[in-house]
Order: C-alpha cells, then structure tokens, then sequence
C-alpha cells in the first residue's frame, strides 16, 4: 500500500505540518524509510528530536522507518538542531534526521534532513526523498532490519566545539551577566551550560524541557517582552532567546529593549571580521538587513547574497569560501561548528565581541547604521506569488528599482528595498522591506501587498 500523500509544508528547511491534521505517524514513519533508502542509502543515521510533546512520538515512528529500510539508528535524545548533524560528522554517519518544527506553534512537527556532509539536504536529496515516499515501501526482511542505540555525550561534543571557536579566557574576564531565554526548548541545557563555561553569571529563564512552551515560541519582538523585564530586573548586561530547536537567537540589551534578529548576524559578523584579512566574506540571505554590507565595509570585507533558506546560504558559503554566514532571523552559520544555524555559536561570538569592546550592547548597537524593517505575512500560497510577481513589477512603485527574481521578487533602490516571497516553512508568503524609517519600510510593504492582490494572514 503506498504512502498517504503529503499535505504539508515541504521544503529543504524541513517538512512540517500540524500534527494530527497535515502530518501524522504514518507519514513519518514513510518519510524516514524514504530517506533512509535514498539519502543514508542502508547506513548510520543520527536522529535527535526537540521538546514537543509529540517529539518522542515522532522520533520513534522515525526510527522504525529508518530500521525497517535497514538503517542503523542513533538516537542522541533531546538536542538542539545543530547538534545533530554535529554528530554525523562526528561519528561518520551517512545522515541525520531532527525531528522539530523550529519556531512554529507547539501543535506544529517535523523532519529537518540532513546529508552525511553535515547540513541540510539539497533540494536534489529532498526529491529523492519525495520520489522514493510516493512509491510503495520496500521494507527489509526480517534479517536486513537496521539496529538501534542510544547514545550520551551529543551536548558535550557540541559545546566543546563552540568553545574551541572562541576567546574562552577574554570572555570570562569580562564577568558578563546574562539572562537566557530557552523556551523550553532544545537548548534549555546545553545554553545554561555553555554561557557558565563561558564566565557569565547566568539568569535560566524557561528552561525546563519537560515543560510545554510558555507562549508563541518564535523570537520577536511582540514575544520576549517579559523577558526584557527580567533582564531591566536583575540587572543583566544582556538576554538571550532562543527558539524552540535552538538555532535561532535574539538578543535583548542591558536595558531591557529587543535589538531585534537582525542585529544577531550582525554583531556575530562584526567580530568575525574585525580579525580577518581585507577581502573576507561573509553570506547572507535576499531579505537580510543592508546592515551588513555596512559592517562588512569596515573591515574590508564582501558579503554575498543567496535565495532565503539556510541550505541556500551555505551553498553560498561553500561557493565563496565564508567564514561566516546567516540569515537575518537570528540565525548564525559559522562552519568551525557546524555548517547550519546554531544559536550556541551566535552566542559565544556576541559575548566576545563584547568582551573585545569593552563596552554595552547598547553602545555597540548604537555605532551601527540602522534602518527600519517591516515584515508581514500575507495569505497566499506559492503558485500565487508566482502569479502576481509580473503585476507587482507592471506596478509604477517598481519604476527605477534593481530587480532580483532569484527567489520570488526583490526590488532594490539605493535607500531601500521590498522582498515578495513564498514561506518555506507555512503556508504563507511573506512581504519584507527595509528603509530609513519605519513608516516607509510600512508603506512600500503595503505597496507590494496591494499590487500583489494579497490580504495579511490571519496569523500575522
């Protein structure tokens, strides 16, 4: 009997739906088995999970599709995202599968796949995938069944690499006081863990793992208000917030306020950099702040642009030869870890920075040229977007604009800039637009929106 189509999201960024209604445990059981004879092709296959409550649910459908296509499971538990193809590396895997839905609501589950080269799939691997799930399952007899087996350690091989990555002795000196923000999450052991390592008097703020999340889980500014309370309460030189599989971050500053994701990659870059020959590169993704460009500038360096979707930045990376790459939702990339987003690193090299400066966030944000960014989620799938992108660029508001059709419709000016793309991650499409202020990144937003015949998602 082949396998129940496929409802849900579908992306090399994971494939995710809300379980129970886009997604259930007969599918993930077929997907693993999928990857399992085409990605792994029969070998090792590191499989971790984050603190959904339906994540042990998921892991275990996932291991008995992976054994019953013969693979060999190993199951590193409770981690964070980045852990995970960590370990394939580590222990010379052929993949690796982490069962989270990110930043979605808590309903939400998925697989994020990743190759025995330690990052995503690329979209070639995830048709194979797809191909493979659509054909009726091929399951091993009885002696071709894959084993399985536990095994501890994953978080401290993981730390011991961020670690290694940065200054240890000048972080600690400089005493830094910080509040973390786990979510419950995946990264509710290894963040505290890591930040004491580091020198920090660490506030714990959400994280218990067996907990469910406290609220909307995604890292914006509309989400963390109590925890810039806590960080103005307790006196804090910072916060820190990270999403529910821990490879995104925010970041709060002493006196409370959210800087904002952005700031994340660009503040991690910055210290990159600041110690890196002229002509360095960093990468980014098409709808990442020009902030960038503006920090790179000061030390000589590039930045070079991809399609949005981590997968997509580090081709880019590779491509170029980066040492450090992201994207402008708090994810940091820096290949001394992990090729993949990973708040730990993001984290560490902040902390440096700072300790380096010898200053407040505050401060070091403040040296920084702002603009003002807008996003908004809009309700229209991705054959819509396609549809309308010929109506947004016959509209007068794209007169005179550089045009980038690499991944849905980037416009450009030389002040400002406007992003119409399809989500990978929900079904939405999203509408992103930087300028000198807020009320113009506002407007040309609503420009696009208009031109595009779209109406804002419910769950904007």
């Amino acid at each position: 009997m082949a396998n129940r189509p496929l409802t849900c999201v579908v992306s090399v960024s994971g494939i995710r739906g809300i379980v129970g209604e886009t997604i259930d445990v007969d599918q993930v059981l077929g997907l693993a088995a999928a990857y399992g004879r085409t990605v792994a092709a029969g070998g090792t296959v590191v499989l971790g999970r984050d603190s959904r409550p339906t994540g042990a649910l998921f892991a275990q459908a996932a291991a008995a599709g992976l054994r019953a296509a013969g693979c060999h499971v190993v199951d590193i538990g409770l981690v964070p995202t980045p852990t995970v193809p960590i370990m394939v590396g580590a222990l010379g895997a052929a993949g690796g599968i982490q069962i989270s839905a990110s930043h979605n609501h808590v309903e939400w589950n998925a697989l994020k796949l990743f190759s025995a080269s330690g990052r995503n799939v690329d979209q070639a691997q995830l048709d194979r995938v797809l191909a493979a799930y659509a054909q009726p399952p091929a399951w091993q007899r009885w002696a071709g069944v894959g084993g399985y087996r536990q095994h501890e350690g994953a978080l401290a091989v993981h730390r011991d690499r961020v670690l290694a990555a940065v200054d240890v002795a000048l972080i600690r000196a400089a005493r830094l006081s910080v509040v973390i923000d786990s979510v419950n999450g995946a990264g509710s052991e290894l963040a505290p863990d890591l930040l004491g390592r580091l020198g920090c008097r660490v506030i714990p703020l959400y994280t218990r793992p067996d907990q469910v999340f406290p609220r909307d889980p995604e890292p914006n500014a509309a989400n963390v208000t109590e925890t810039g309370a806590v960080v103005r309460a307790v006196g804090a030189d910072l916060g820190f917030v990270q999403d529910p599989d821990a490879d995104r971050l925010a970041i709060i500053d002493e006196g409370g306020r959210y800087i904002g994701e952005e700031y994340t990659l660009v503040l991690c870059a910055a210290g990159r950099l600041a110690a890196a020959p002229p002509g360095a590169c960093v990468c980014t993704n098409l709808s990442t702040s020009r902030m960038l460009e503006d920090v790179a500038a000061r030390s000589g360096a590039r930045v070079e642009r991809s399609r949005v979707g981590e997968a997509h930045v580090v081709d880019a990376m590779q491509q170029h030869g980066a040492l450090i790459g992201g994207e402008g939702n708090g994810g940091v990339i820096d290949p001394r870890v992990v090729w993949g987003r990973d708040s730990h690193i993001g984290m560490a090299l902040v902390l440096e920075y700072l300790a380096r400066q010898k200053t407040t966030l505050s401060k070091v944000v403040a040296a920084i040229p702002s603009y003002a960014i807008h996003k908004e989620k809009i309700a229209m799938d991705r054959a819509a977007v396609t549809a309308a992108i010929p109506r947004v660029r016959a509209h007068p508001l794209a007169q005179g604009a550089t045009v980038d059709t690499r991944d849905g419709l980037k416009l450009s000016w030389p002040d400002r800039w406007v992003h119409l793309r399809a989500s990978g991650t929900e079904p939405v499409s999203r509408v992103i637009a930087e300028a000198p202020t807020q009320q113009e990144a506002s407007a040309i937003a609503e420009l696009v929106r208009q031109a595009a015949g779209a109406t804002l998602a419910a769950n904007h």
